[in-house]
């Protein structure tokens, strides 16, 4: 099996020429492009996880108080995915825009790691906007998620209120409590526009209920 190097059959054309000096030039933008798209992302990202969490910390438990327990857990961990992976996301794109290698690089390494200073570019491009590719799809399923969760908001039924069942000396009375204090309690019953008050001396039993019949 021969392996030595043939001599090419003639000097290259000035056609070829050219595509060599496009290809190093299209090389030497790559990197800037990429990372100036990755700077981008990196700010429109810095900014909508600033203004989600925002609006989480002052109407987040606002809006998820009033929900049953399961719906609650599940816009929780709806909200709490998004933002988690709106922040990989941001993580992604800040790799992509400084890039990732922690250590001096020496005209050696790149030599021996990638043949030639444009090799070494192009790989680190590469790098770069395979970053920038799991930003954009870690957002993607954050604006998901985050949609989910507000979804859930919209159409979870409200907590079913809590009634209180008071059993006294004339009968039963329930409804919801208003007040409990200078010796009587105070309902709220359907069908009177009244609260009703029922003297604390006069009270023999009293439980919470969901319904009253």
């Amino acid at each position: 099996m021969n392996l030595r190097p043939r001599r090419p059959a003639g000097p290259p054309s000035a056609a070829d020429l050219a595509e060599r000096d496009r290809f190093r030039e299209l090389v030497r933008e790559s990197l800037p492009a990429v990372r100036a798209s990755a700077e981008a992302w990196r700010n429109g990202l810095a900014a909508f996880i600033t203004l989600i969490g925002a609006a989480i910390v002052i109407k987040g438990r606002g809006t998820t108080a009033e929900l049953p327990f399961g719906w609650r857990v599940a816009v929780t961990v709806l909200v709490g995915g998004g933002l988690a992976l709106a922040v990989v996301g941001l993580w992604h794109a800040l790799a992509a825009q400084a890039g990732n290698r922690p250590l001096a690089v020496t005209l050696a390494d790149i030599h021996r790691e990638h043949g030639s200073v444009d090799g070494f570019e192009v790989a680190t491009a590469i790098s770069a906007a395979r970053r920038l590719t799991r930003a954009r799809r870690a957002v993607a399923v954050a604006l998901a998620l985050l949609f989910a969760g507000t979804a859930l908001t919209w159409w979870a039924p409200a907590a079913r209120p809590a009634f209180l069942k008071v059993t006294h000396g004339t009968g039963t009375t329930c409804g919801a409590l208003l007040s409990a204090d200078g010796g009587t309690v105070r309902l709220s019953v359907a069908g009177r526009a009244a609260p009703v008050g029922i003297p604390l001396a006069s009270v023999d039993n009293m439980a919470v209920t969901g319904t009253c019949p």
